[in-house]
């Protein structure tokens, strides 16, 4: 028989405490579907799959004669994949190694550039590789019938066949065929989560997206075996769960498929988050969705109410439309009445946007409520997004920096460092400027979403008229006044870092033993050197208060007030007085209902015995799940003294 392995290798994600990577899903439907032949279980021996980062020698020397090695390549991934690959067709020349997956070109090019590489699967790939083992069972083998494939042939011309979509979702589920059941066995300590597929494919072809490009249509896999896979992740006390759909939520059946996560947690205590991508075009069922999950403790991060740019030019370039920011606002207050939390996404380095259009978006979704979170990407071209084009590229003068890609809060593969292809400049802005939209980004989410002036700029929007945009980009201007402040120390490693990328230098994450032995991004950064300092770095910035229209007793309320609301390390049960209504003025502005600040002496305070008493865990908690909203007190409440 022929040993076949399979590659889809993820990071281990690594807090403190835990360890954790995903299953290889993609990987696992291949087996599971070409298994169903009686043929290739005549033929073929499944050995297993290498789903972690592990040694490449180490695989090779575990590797029992294998005849076929497939990999599934992803921008995380696809750099190991080739090195191993290479080293296999060293060991084992007759070895017959295939690629597949969204890191795969559109054309031939992998072929040509890799000769250690038999066979490309382009789009999806559970037919075309049945097929393909099938064909090589045969004497004589015939691919040219074969679709989705690419090969070489004896003469070394290359082929590549045409590329459809599947109609049929009626595949096995690797989950409940017990394919993944021994990785459980062999890795008792670490923490397996898992992507549930309920279905495929996306309407929608946006310019930077890989997803529309192969399937139009929607297609619903049976719902029999979405709630089978729900009831084995809790059986094997799967902790997260990754959804897979690019529009969940556009469908009725989706809500049963949520009553059952949640009836399978209340029963069982699994699984723990859920973490999804929600349809734009049905609000109404998307709300409802996130309420469920909010309410019975299973959102990873909470709703999410997408832009990727607030400019209309931006838009056309990349062929999306959003919703108004009136009904923004009106769906983030409805969401807010019902205590669902919600975040927003952009995309930095889009065709079309400037320096100035892009910080406005920000500031325009501030001003109309998001502030819980704002995250901020950088554009990244795919290769098989409609961006990649070379035409595309050329039309909107987009230049790339190739970059060693970064993984926040995983281990550090020092063997094989991957690659991406970040934008950094455009026709309409400058590599200079796509810098600065960085380091923006970077100010504006730790200090706004993260806690450290988010009541100040609040409270300058809506009583000096400050647009929040102006006010951080004031924050940024002082910080580089005084190369001697905390504000430049922060601004100088994060201009540093995204300088280096766009000249495609060697970057690191930052690391720090006082937060723990984790990985941190450039955001982060900001966040935990700036609240390391914090009383230092209030001093520092009140005189940029005052100039801007703060009188000095009411600058030193704020103040107070702000780091209050703060979760700091060590800082459990106490009370502060004041002589305004701070809390109940900004409770009442974020829940869109401004009320004037009025004098009134009360003495606000905050009961809460789980606040980290160290700055390990502080990190681990406020910095990297900050985004759930633990940077804040709970517990917080105010009195009339």
């Amino acid at each position: 028989m022929k040993n076949i392995y399979m590659v889809q290798a993820s990071n281990t994600y690594s807090g403190n405490s835990f360890k954790a990577a995903y299953l290889p899903y993609a990987v696992g439907l291949l087996i599971a579907y070409a298994f169903t032949d009686e043929t290739i279980k005549k033929e073929y021996d499944f050995k297993r799959f290498v789903f972690i980062r592990e040694s490449t020698d180490d695989v090779i020397e575990s590797m029992d004669d294998p005849a076929f090695v497939g990999f599934s390549n992803y921008i995380w991934n696809t750099q190991y994949n080739l090195t191993l690959a290479r080293k296999i067709k060293e060991k084992f020349p007759e070895c017959i190694i295939m690629f597949g997956g969204h890191n795969i070109p559109p054309d031939n090019s992998f072929l040509e550039k890799y000769p250690f590489i038999d066979f490309l699967i382009h789009g999806e790939g559970e037919e075309a590789f049945k097929s393909l083992l099938l064909e090589l069972c045969k004497e004589t083998p015939d691919f040219s019938k074969i679709s989705n494939l690419s090969y070489r042939t004896e003469s070394e011309e290359y082929i590549q066949n045409p590329t459809v979509v599947l109609t049929k979702t009626d595949y096995p589920s690797p989950y409940l065929t017990g394919l993944f059941d021994y990785i459980f066995e062999e890795h008792p300590d670490m923490q397996l989560d898992a992507i549930i597929e309920t279905s495929r494919g996306c309407p929608r072809s946006c310019a930077y997206c890989d997803w529309g490009c192969n399937s139009q249509k929607i297609k619903l896999f049976p719902l029999k075996r979405v709630l089978a896979e729900i009831d084995w992740f809790a059986a094997h006390k799967v902790k997260f769960i990754w959804g897979a759909d690019a529009n969940f939520g556009a469908y009725e059946r989706d809500l049963d498929i949520v009553d059952h996560f949640i009836k399978v947690r209340e029963k069982t205590g699994y699984p723990e988050r859920i973490r999804t991508n929600y349809a734009m075009n049905n609000p109404d069922r998307v709300f409802e969705i996130s309420r469920k999950l909010e309410r019975f403790g299973l959102s990873k991060e909470g709703a999410t109410l997408s832009f990727q740019s607030l400019n209309p030019e931006t838009l056309e370039y990349i062929g999306r439309r959003n919703m108004s920011l009136d009904k923004f606002s009106k769906l983030i207050a409805m969401y807010k009445k019902e205590g669902v939390t919600t975040y927003s996404e952009l995309i930095v380095g889009l065709p079309g946007e400037t320096y100035e259009s892009f910080c406005k978006g920000i500031g325009m979704l501030l001003a109309a409520g998001q502030h819980r979170l704002i995250t901020v990407y950088n554009c990244e071209i795919l290769p098989n997004s409609p961006m990649a084009a070379p035409e595309y590229m050329k039309k909107h003068g987009i230049k790339t920096a190739d970059i060693v890609y970064l993984t926040a809060h995983s281990e550090t593969d020092k063997e094989i460092q991957e690659r991406t292809r970040y934008v950094i400049g455009t026709n309409t802005m400058p590599t200079e400027d796509w810098i600065a939209c960085n380091v923006f980004t970077c100010f504006e989410e730790s200090y706004h979403h993260y806690g450290i002036l988010k009541f100040i700029a609040i409270y300058l929007y809506h009583e000096l008229g400050i647009p929040y945009e102006k006010f951080y980009n004031s924050i940024i201007d002082f910080a580089k006044s005084d190369k001697s402040s905390i504000g430049y120390s922060v601004y100088e490693k994060l201009y540093n870092f995204f300088k280096s990328v766009s000249l495609e230098k060697p970057i690191k994450l930052y690391a720090n033993e006082i937060y723990g032995n984790i990985t941190w991004i450039p955001k982060n950064v900001a966040h935990l050197d700036t609240i390391y300092r914090l009383d230092d770095y209030y001093n520092e910035i009140k005189p940029l208060l005052i100039s801007l229209g703060i009188n000095e007793n009411t600058a030193d309320e704020l103040i107070k007030y702000q780091k209050t609301a703060l979760k700091l390390p060590s800082r459990n049960n106490f009370s502060v007085d004041f002589s305004h209504n701070w809390h109940e003025y900004f409770t009442n502005i974020l829940a869109d209902s401004y009320v004037p600040l009025t004098e009134k002496k009360n003495r606000v305070s905050v009961n809460n015995d789980s606040i980290p008493d160290n700055w390990k865990d502080y990190a681990l908690e406020s910095t990297w799940f900050g985004k759930n909203g633990v940077t804040f007190n709970p517990g917080i409440s105010a009195e009339d003294i």
